[in-house]
C-alpha cells in the first residue's frame, strides 16, 4: 500500500503550496518541495512497470515506503488538531472528555487553516532541520520545547528514512543486472458472477441436461441443485441458464437471489418481490415490518404462475428450511436452481432425485477458455500458443483460475517472454502449495501484476460484505475520501476513480452486476474467495482489518471493518488511544467515543439509525466522508455548526423507513455554503429542505459540488445557481399547492447549469395531481446526458424542446409527465438518444418519423394502458436490442408484430419482454 500512502500525503504537502503565505516563508517553502520531491521519485519508481520496480517487494522497501508516508502523515495532522484544539489533552492515559453541548459549536469556527497547516509544517521541518544540525556537528542538543526528546528522535528518524529510502532506490534503478531478483511472493485475486451472462466455456453438456430438466414434461416443482468447489463455475452456469433465450421464453416470472451465508430473510422475500412485481410500492410500511406478510405477499405472486428462481450460494439446511415453505406448487412446471459448495445441503433440498455435480475443466477446455478471455476474437499468435497452454494446464481446470489469469495476460505485452514470466508464476505456485490452497496461490497472482495505482483500491473491496452489491457511486466516493487517486489535470477525482474501476473489471477482478440506463457501473461485486484473500492480504499489510468479536485490540490501525457479530465493548476498548492513526471506520454499531479518533477521515455508519445528528462528530476535523441514518422522527436536523467539518466532501443521510410521497422527512435548513470542500450530498429515501442562499451574506461558491440529490423545494435563484457551478447531478422534489405556487422555485436557471449531465425532476401540485398535473416550466441545461421526470404535465410542444437536446442519452418520463393523448416525434429528434421509458402515461397514438431515435437500444413501457401501439419503425433502429412492456395490452400486441417482422428480416439480435 506505499503508493496509497505516498499519494495521500503528497496530497496534504500540495495543499501547502497553494497558500499565499508560502512562498514568504523560504525555509518552509525548502523544505517542503524536498519532501514532495523525493515522495513524487518514489511514486514514479513504484510507477514503473518493469522488472526493476518488483524488486521493492523483496527488499521490504514498500513496507518501508509505506510506512515512513504514514509517518509525515500522521504528524502534520496531528499538529494541525494541536494548533486547531490547543486545549486537546493527548495523554494516552485519560479518556476523551465528553463533548460540549450544540449550542457552543456554532460559536467556534476553523479559520484560515491552510495557514495553521503551513504554522504546523514550519514548526515541525524546522525542527528536523535544527535536529539534524546538532546531530551532524556532535552538538548536544538542549530540550526546550513541550515535546519530548523521544518525539522529536523520531521525526529526525522519518527524515533520515526518507533519505535512505531514496538512496536505496537510486542504487536499483542504477543496477543493470534484475534478472535474478524478479521473484516475487504472491497473494491474490478473483473473477465475480452474477446474474449477467458471462462467456461460458466446456459446460455445453452440462448446459444441456440443465434445460433439458427445467424444460422437460415434469409437471410437478422440482429443485435442481448444482454443487462444486468456489470458483469451479456454478454461478457462471446458472447466469446463462437464466438468461437463456429458451428459458426466458417458457418461464412466466424469473428470479434470482444470493442467499450466502449470512442472511436476512425478510431481506430475501422483498428481493424476490421486487424482482417478480413492478407494484411493491403498494405495499404498506406495516407490511414491509412484517415478515410473515412479506411471505404471504410472495406466496400469492407467485400462485398459479410458472416460476423460475435461481437460489445462489445457499450454505445450509436451515436456509433451505426458511425459504422452501415461500414457494408454491401448483404442478405447472416450475422449477428452482439453487448454487451450493456442500453436498449435503444439495441432498437435503432435493432428497428425491440426483444433483448436478459441476466438473473441473479439462486440458483443451481449459486452453479454449483462456484464449477466449484473453484474444476474444484475434488469433493467437503461434509463438505464444504453446506457452498459454502451459499456463491453462497449470490453472488445474479451475475456471475462476483460469480466467484471473486471462485478466493479467491480457493487459501485459503479448510478447514470449512476457508469458514466460508468467508462465513461471503460475507453475511456482502450483508446485508449492497444496490443493487445498491452490485456488487462492493461483488468484494470488492477479494481484501481485496489478499496477500500484489500483492495488489499494482493489484491496478497499474486501470492506463490503459477503456477495454484497456494492453501489458504484459509494465505493467511487469512498476511494476520492481516502486520498487513493493520482489527480490528473484533465480529469475529476470520481473520473478517475470510474477509470479505475473499469481496469478492475477489465482484469476479472471485479465485475459489474447491473449497469445504468446510460451503460454506466451501477452495482458491482467481488467473488467470495476474493474477499477472504482481500482481508487476509490487507490485515498483512496494515491496510484494513475487519474484526469480528475476536480481535480486542486494534492498536496501530489505520482501518477497521466491524462485522454484525462484533461486540460493542470492543469498539470501547478501540477508543483508548487518543493518538490512534485511525483513518476509516465501517460499521453497524455506533459508540460516541468515536472522537478519539481524531484523524478518522471516513465514517460509515449507514445502517446506524440516529434520532438527531451525533454533534460529538463536529470535533472530527479530518473527516471527509459520514454516512448514517435517521429514525422515526419526522426533522432530520442537521447542526449550523456543520461547517466545522471544513473537510467533508461527502454526507450520505439514509433513512430506516419507506416514506410515501405526501409524508416524506423534512431536515432543517442545509448549513453547506461555508463547505468548500463538499463533493455530494446524498439523501436516501428522504428529502431535505435546503438553506436559502442569503444574497446580504457572503458565501464561498462550492466550486467542487458535483451531486446534490433529494432537496425538496430548492429555490434556484440566480445567486444559488452561481453558489454551485459544477453541479452534474441534481435530484429535485417539489410539492405545491399549485402552477403559480411552483414559479416562486423559478426553476428556469436550471438552464445556467453548464455542467450539468442527470437531471431527475419529481412534482406533486396538489391532493388530485395524479388525475389533472398541472404543467410545470423549467429550463433545461444544453449539456443535459440522462432526464428522469416525474408529474411535469409536458405538452407536445415542451417535448419538442427536450427532443432538440442534443447530447441527451436517457429519457424516463413517469407519472403523467406527458399529458395529452398525442405524442409525435419528428426525424432528427433524440438524435443521441440511448434509453427511453414510458411510465403511468396516458398517451393513446405514439407517431414517429423514418430517422427518429437513430441511437436507440433499449425501450420500457409499463403501466401505459391507453397506449395503442408503437410505431412499427422503431424495429427498424439498427442500435435497438430490446424491448419491454409491462402492463400494457395493446402495446404487447403491437411489439409482438414489431418482433415477428424482425425475424421475418432476419434480424435475430432484438429481444421482447412481457412483465406479466
Amino acid at each position: 500500500m506505499a503508493y496509497a500512502a505516498l499519494v495521500s500525503v503528497l496530497q496534504l504537502l500540495d495543499q501547502t503550496t497553494h497558500t499565499d503565505q508560502f512562498h514568504s516563508v523560504s525555509c518552509v517553502k525548502q523544505l517542503v518541495e524536498i519532501l514532495i520531491e523525493k515522495f513524487c521519485f518514489l511514486q514514479s519508481f513504484l510507477e514503473d512497470d518493469s522488472p526493476k520496480s518488483q524488486y521493492v517487494m523483496n527488499n521490504c522497501l514498500e513496507t518501508r515506503i509505506r510506512e515512513v508516508a504514514y509517518q509525515v502523515q500522521d504528524m502534520i495532522e496531528f499538529n494541525v488538531l494541536n494548533q486547531l484544539c490547543p486545549e486537546r489533552d493527548e495523554s494516552p492515559a485519560r479518556s476523551p472528555p465528553p463533548p460540549p453541548p450544540e449550542a457552543s459549536y456554532s460559536t467556534r469556527t476553523v479559520k484560515k487553516p491552510s495557514w495553521r497547516l503551513l504554522f504546523t509544517l514550519q514548526k515541525f521541518l524546522s525542527l528536523q532541520k535544527q535536529i539534524k544540525e546538532n546531530v551532524e556537528h556532535g552538538a548536544n542538543y538542549v530540550e526546550k520545547s513541550t515535546e519530548n526528546s523521544a518525539d522529536k528522535i523520531k521525526k529526525l528518524n522519518v527524515v533520515d528514512e526518507v533519505c535512505s529510502i531514496v538512496e536505496e532506490v537510486m542504487k536499483i534503478k542504477q543496477s543493470q543486472n534484475t534478472e535474478h531478483i524478479f521473484q516475487v511472493t504472491r497473494i491474490f485475486s478473483a473473477e465475480v458472477n452474477s446474474p449477467r451472462k458471462t462467456t461460458m466455456v466446456g459446460f455445453d453438456e452440462d448446459l444441456m441436461e440443465i434445460k433439458d430438466q427445467l424444460c422437460g414434461d415434469s409437471s410437478k416443482l422440482q429443485i435442481i441443485p448444482l454443487v462444486g468447489m468456489g470458483g469451479i463455475g456454478k454461478t457462471t452456469l446458472a447466469t446463462n441458464i437464466f438468461h437463456d433465450p429458451l428459458i426466458e421464453y417458457h418461464f412466466h416470472i424469473r428470479a434470482w437471489i444470493t442467499i450466502s451465508q449470512r442472511y436476512n430473510i425478510r431481506e430475501i422475500i422483498r428481493s424476490l418481490l421486487s424482482s417478480i412485481s413492478t407494484n411493491t410500492d403498494k405495499l404498506s410500511r406495516e407490511t414491509e415490518d412484517r415478515e410473515m406478510e412479506l411471505a404471504v405477499c410472495l406466496y400469492k405472486s407467485l400462485k398459479g404462475r410458472k416460476f423460475l428462481i435461481v437460489l445462489d450460494d445457499i450454505w445450509s439446511t436451515e436456509a433451505w428450511d426458511d425459504i422452501k415453505m415461500l414457494f408454491p406448487d401448483d404442478r405447472n412446471g416450475s422449477r428452482i436452481v439453487l448454487t451450493t459448495r456442500l453436498v449435503d445441503v444439495a441432498v437435503y433440498a432435493n432428497s428425491f432425485g440426483p444433483f448436478h455435480n459441476i466438473q473441473f475443466l479439462n486440458e483443451d477446455q481449459s486452453w479454449n477458455l483462456l484464449r477466449e478471455k484473453v484474444f476474444a476474437e484475434e488469433i493467437c499468435p503461434p509463438e505464444l500458443e504453446e506457452i498459454g497452454k502451459l499456463i491453462a494446464r497449470n490453472c488445474r481446470g479451475l475456471p475462476l483460475s483460469i480466467v484471473v489469469v486471462a485478466g493479467i495476460l491480457s493487459r501485459v505485452n503479448k510478447t514470449r517472454y512476457k508469458w514466460e514470466n508468467i508462465a513461471r508464476d503460475v507453475s511456482s505456485a502450483v508446485t508449492r502449495v497444496n490443493d487445498e490452497h491452490f485456488s487462492s496461490k493461483i488468484l494470488s497472482l492477479s494481484y501481485e501484476h496489478l499496477p500500484h495505482h489500483l492495488k489499494a483500491c482493489f484491496l478497499y473491496l474486501g470492506n463490503f460484505p459477503e456477495d454484497y452489491e456494492i453501489p458504484v457511486f459509494k465505493l467511487i466516493t469512498l476511494w476520492v475520501a481516502e486520498g487513493f487517486l493520482k489527480p490528473i489535470l484533465s480529469k475529476s477525482s470520481e473520473e478517475v476513480a470510474v477509470d479505475y474501476l473499469k481496469d478492475l473489471v477489465k482484469r476479472s477482478l471485479v465485475l459489474v452486476t447491473k449497469k445504468r440506463s446510460n451503460g454506466g457501473f451501477r452495482f458491482c461485486r467481488i467473488h467470495d474467495l476474493l474477499r477472504d484473500l482481500c482481508i487476509r492480504k490487507a490485515d498483512g499489510e496494515n491496510f484494513f482489518h475487519f474484526i469480528n468479536g475476536i480481535q480486542y485490540t486494534v492498536e496501530g490501525k489505520r482501518r477497521l471493518c466491524f462485522s454484525k457479530a462484533f461486540e460493542s465493548y470492543h469498539f470501547e476498548n478501540a477508543n483508548t488511544a487518543i493518538r490512534s492513526p485511525l483513518r476509516s471506520v465501517f460499521s453497524c454499531y455506533y459508540n460516541e467515543r468515536v472522537t478519539g479518533f481524531s484523524l478518522l477521515r471516513v465514517l460509515d455508519v449507514l445502517e446506524v439509525v440516529f434520532e438527531s445528528f451525533p454533534v460529538e462528530l463536529l470535533e472530527l476535523f479530518h473527516l471527509r466522508y459520514i454516512a448514517f441514518s435517521t429514525g422515526f422522527i419526522r426533522h432530520c436536523t442537521l447542526p449550523p455548526s456543520l461547517p466545522k467539518l471544513r473537510n467533508l466532501q461527502t454526507l450520505i443521510v439514509g433513512s430506516s423507513v419507506t416514506f410515501g410521497i405526501t409524508d416524506r422527512m423534512v431536515a432543517a435548513k442545509l448549513p453547506i455554503w461555508e463547505m468548500p470542500q463538499l463533493r455530494h450530498l446524498v439523501f436516501l429515501n428522504i428529502t431535505l429542505s435546503p438553506f436559502p442562499c442569503e444574497t446580504d451574506k457572503e458565501f464561498a461558491v462550492l466550486k467542487n459540488l458535483q451531486t446534490l440529490s433529494r432537496v425538496r423545494n430548492f429555490r434556484f435563484t440566480r445567486e444559488a445557481v452561481e453558489m454551485i457551478p459544477n453541479l452534474k447531478k441534481l435530484k429535485l422534489v417539489y410539492m405545491g399547492r399549485s402552477h403559480v405556487h411552483m414559479s416562486v422555485y423559478e426553476l428556469e436557471n436550471l438552464v445556467h447549469f453548464q455542467k450539468l449531465e442527470t437531471l431527475n425532476l419529481k412534482f406533486q401540485t396538489s391532493s388530485d395531481w395524479w388525475r389533472n398535473p398541472v404543467p410545470v416550466r423549467f429550463g433545461l441545461p444544453l449539456n443535459l446526458k440522462k432526464l428522469t421526470l416525474s408529474g411535469c404535465g409536458l405538452s407536445l410542444e415542451d417535448m419538442t424542446m427536450i427532443g432538440s437536446l442534443a447530447n441527451l442519452e436517457v429519457l424516463k418520463l413517469l407519472n403523467m409527465s406527458l399529458v395529452g393523448a398525442l405524442w409525435e416525434v419528428v426525424e432528427e429528434e433524440y438524435s443521441c438518444l440511448r434509453f427511453l421509458m414510458m411510465e403511468w402515461l396516458d398517451i393513446k397514438t405514439w407517431l414517429a418519423e423514418s430517422g427518429c431515435f437513430p441511437s436507440l437500444e433499449r425501450l420500457v413501457i409499463r403501466h401505459c394502458s391507453a397506449l395503442e401501439n408503437i410505431p412499427s419503425g422503431i424495429g427498424d433502429i439498427p442500435t435497438l436490442r430490446v424491448i419491454e412492456v409491462d402492463d400494457s395490452e395493446m402495446a404487447e400486441d403491437s411489439a409482438e408484430e414489431i418482433l415477428e417482422e424482425q425475424q421475418d428480416l432476419g434480424n435475430d439480435v432484438l429481444q421482447v419482454r412481457f412483465g406479466h
